[in-house]
């Protein structure tokens, strides 16, 4: 079986989860390993560039077969919480914030270090994270034909990736999102995943000292103050879809070429958040 496949079962937010309920999971892993159909999965690979397209298929084999196990053995003892639940208000609200790609300086043209942030009429992007890939011609060299880019906000000068992971999106919901925590916003990445394939939001506590909170789902994922109005805004985009086919178009076009999002705090909230933690940096990973 494909290593990335495994890669992908091993990291599910499903098995982790068992795993930090001190839960054995080798039995479910095998009885996943075992269920895997090798031709379902053959339709979403794409062997000429070596890229694996989206698909959920197995994050559908891992739910199913985790929920099976649990309900089989530990039925009166375990339930799917925190984040062993799906996301879905994240899910609708992220879905509604889809847009075109904003006119940023792509992955492959970025460079590593501490900048001033963009700024976007009345807004500041705050973070982004965003993957490029390049389709190579053929004969050329493979090298230098992807990269990602991870910038944000740091509470000082100091060179470390400012996307921190912080998985459990239902915490946005209740204006606790990285809470505790000495970091400005916090990164989620789901892979393959039925939910948000990227998650960059405020940590709670900075959201409440600018008097901002979360509004409803159904209006994207944003912020609003107490006159209603969007002034930290999440946003997504997934543009230039090639396909595994020899000319990269059709109907399997599927793997993006440009897939991210960012954060972006309006200009006069941002001046408000530099008061707060004035040692604030602004830093550019390239992965």
């Amino acid at each position: 079986m494909n290593s990335n496949i495994i890669n992908v079962m091993n990291n599910s937010k499903f098995i982790n989860y068992l795993s930090s309920l001190g839960v054995g999971v080798d039995d479910v892993k095998n009885v996943i390993i075992q269920n895997f159909n090798e031709d379902e999965i053959e339709h979403f690979i794409n062997r000429s560039n070596g890229m694996l397209s989206p698909n959920t298929y197995i994050y559908d084999l891992v739910f199913k077969h985790v929920n099976e196990f649990l309900y089989q053995r530990y039925r009166e003892s375990v339930i799917f919480e925190g984040d062993g639940k799906i996301d879905v208000r994240t899910m609708i609200a992220t879905s509604n914030s889809l847009i075109n790609r904003p006119n940023l300086v792509k992955p492959l043209d970025k460079s590593t270090g501490f900048s001033a942030p963009d700024e976007l009429n009345d807004f500041v992007v705050i973070a982004r994270f965003e993957r490029q890939f390049e389709a190579r011609e053929y004969g050329s060299n493979t090298r230098g034909n992807r990269a990602v880019v991870c910038e944000g906000c740091l509470p000082m000068k100091i060179k470390m990736n400012p996307l921190k992971s912080f998985p459990c999106t239902q915490d946005i919901w209740k204006d606790e999102y990285c809470y505790g925590t000495p970091i400005i916003q916090g990164f989620c990445f789901n892979e393959n995943s039925l939910e948000a394939a990227q998650v960059i939001w405020m940590n709670g506590e900075l959201l409440s000292i600018l008097g901002l909170s979360v509004d409803n789902h159904d209006n994207g994922l944003r912020a609003i103050n107490e006159n209603g109005e969007a002034v930290l805004i999440y946003r997504y985009w997934r543009e230039s879809l090639i396909g595994k086919g020899a000319s990269f178009v059709g109907l399997d076009s599927n793997i993006s070429k440009l897939e991210g999002c960012d954060l972006i705090l309006r200009k006069d909230f941002y001046e408000k958040l530099r008061a707060i933690i004035p040692n604030m940096a602004f830093y550019t990973e390239i992965i």
